[in-house]
């Protein structure tokens, strides 16, 4: 009898110790920039929680904030986050990196002509550029800046090499130190990403910078993408298929016209001290205000050949720049077969 007892017990004690491990969520992190366009749809998914419609019983997401998709990265390589948005550059740096992680771009979240992340700002009292050739003379020896590892960086570069200039110096600084020097007239240009690009300029923002070439100046188009650690893909298959479904959602939703005043509202909880007239702009305004294309951006979801041969593009040039160690990415990281299915 004492014997069937303490088999009792302990079988009781056994329950009680596993049934909360049963229970407990398995909880994952989304990384993503509330000061960046390309994240919007992130704040569209958290907010509605999109995400709970498609993912399995049992998943619980948290959303995390960073200033530039550097730090997504770097908390995606630390495995503090399964899956991250950020642009083309810092995407390719982090797959590039495989022998720390295997990272997989799973999806796009928004293509454009260069009108995003791939401008030159100038101080406001700059002279009036004719040309991008007439531009880059006066770039020569002036005080630039952008956020290192960025796609405003990646511009930049590609921007210097093909006009040949030559900055006096070349900073790196974080959006909100940029928009501060231009204020203080510390700087003579740099390029930065949306929504800081509208917050700072001429056409609905600050005046303290103007617009004066995209990427269109030099070939380059802003891609953002979706990024995943392959053991998320692997180890919860249904998981990620779930999120990437509630990814596609957030994206019809914020291309909705009827939905943009809602998006707007949902932004501004998180991209604080932005004007809302600024946050519209940034996303479905015209930038620069007198381009003639009147698309300012596509949203493929998967990649098509445009999506493709920017992504091929961009380790080459990184590889030359001694930015990455490998000249091209392994044929597995751009994956987009979860979302085409």
């Amino acid at each position: 009898m004492k014997r069937f007892i303490s088999l009792l017990y302990a079988a009781l004690f056994f329950v009680l110790c596993t049934a909360p491990c049963a229970l407990a969520a398995q909880k994952f992190t989304i990384g993503f920039q509330p000061y960046d366009t390309i994240s919007y749809q992130v704040i569209v998914n958290a907010e509605l929680g999109l995400w709970k419609k498609y993912m399995p019983a049992g998943y619980e997401l948290e959303f995390t904030p960073a200033l530039q998709g550097t730090i997504v990265a770097n908390n995606m390589l630390a495995g503090k986050a399964v899956a991250g948005y950020m642009s083309v550059m810092p995407a390719t740096i982090l797959c590039s990196k495989d022998q720390q992680a295997h990272i997989k771009m799973v999806g796009t979240v928004g293509m454009s002509d260069g009108t995003r992340c791939s401008v030159v700002l100038v101080r406001k009292d700059a002279p009036q550029f004719k040309s991008n050739e007439e531009l880059a003379q006066w770039l020569n020896g002036k005080i630039i800046a952008a956020p290192k590892g960025s796609a405003s960086d990646q511009y930049l570069r590609r921007f210097f090499e093909r006009y040949n200039v030559k900055p006096g110096e070349y900073l790196n600084q974080s959006i909100e130190v940029i928009a501060t020097n231009f204020r203080t007239k510390k700087l003579d240009a740099a390029s930065a990403w949306e929504p800081t690009v509208s917050r700072i300029a001429d056409d609905v923002g600050e005046g303290i910078a103007r617009i004066v070439a995209d990427g269109s100046a030099c070939g380059n188009p802003d891609l953002g993408i979706l990024v995943m650690r392959e053991d998320f893909i692997q180890n919860h298959p249904e998981a990620a298929f779930g999120y990437l479904r509630s990814e596609l959602e957030a994206q019809r939703y914020i291309l909705d016209p009827a939905n943009q005043v809602n998006v707007i509202e949902m932004v501004s909880k998180y991209a604080t001290g932005i004007p809302k007239k600024v946050l519209w702009y940034s996303l479905y305004g015209k930038v620069p205000a007198d381009r003639e294309n009147p698309v300012r951006e596509w949203k493929s979801f998967y990649f098509n050949q445009k999506e493709l041969d920017n992504i091929k593009s961009v380790a080459p040039f990184l590889y030359k720049e001694k930015v990455i160690a490998v000249p091209e990415l392994k044929d597995w990281v751009i994956d987009d077969s979860l979302a085409r299915e």
